[in-house]
């Protein structure tokens, strides 16, 4: 069961978004000038979690949904490590026009409402992710323009000849 379970998530390769023609330099990668600064933003308020070509650097972080862990500890359940507490997988952003609702407990149904979070809902606790806590300052500033800006970049990531691939389709 593990052999197939790999074998099938091998097969599990999304990279051929308007994105990754972009990068690519290949026909349908155009990006258009809003796309085009949501990547610069992107890169510069986003890309130190959401790294590489996977848009995750697979570590785990308290992003600030809650600060009270007693009903939701995080990887601390699993570690046991008080440092833990809070922290959950950072997951990649292929495909995330496509996967709502959003963070690990699907508390937010847009990509608005995650952006609108990182702007002005991070609650504060002792294992709060530092990149979400400086200088004193809570979240991430992001004007109204950047947040659609940044939006329309993260739905280039979209790789539409993967969603539509019939091996993986529900019969």
């Amino acid at each position: 069961m593990l052999k197939a379970l790999s074998q099938f998530m091998a097969m599990l390769v999304s990279a051929d978004s308007r994105y990754d023609k972009y990068v690519r330099g290949e026909t349908g990668g155009t990006l258009n000038p809003d796309e085009i600064t949501g990547l610069e933003l992107f890169k510069i308020k986003c890309a130190a979690c959401h790294a590489t070509d996977l848009f995750t650097d697979q570590s785990f972080r308290n992003n600030g949904i809650l600060n009270d862990f007693s009903n939701d500890a995080g990887r601390n359940e699993v570690s046991t490590f008080p440092d833990d507490i809070g922290k959950f997988a950072v997951p990649s952003l292929r495909n995330v026009q496509k996967t709502a609702p959003y963070m690990h407990n699907g508390k937010f149904p847009t990509l608005e409402s995650v952006l609108e979070h990182y702007t002005s809902g991070v609650k504060d606790s002792p294992t709060l992710d530092p990149l979400l806590k400086q200088n004193g300052q809570l979240g991430i500033a992001l004007t109204e323009s950047e947040k659609k800006q940044i939006i329309s970049f993260l739905k280039t990531l979209t790789d539409e000849a993967f969603i539509r691939d019939t091996r993986f389709q529900k019969n």
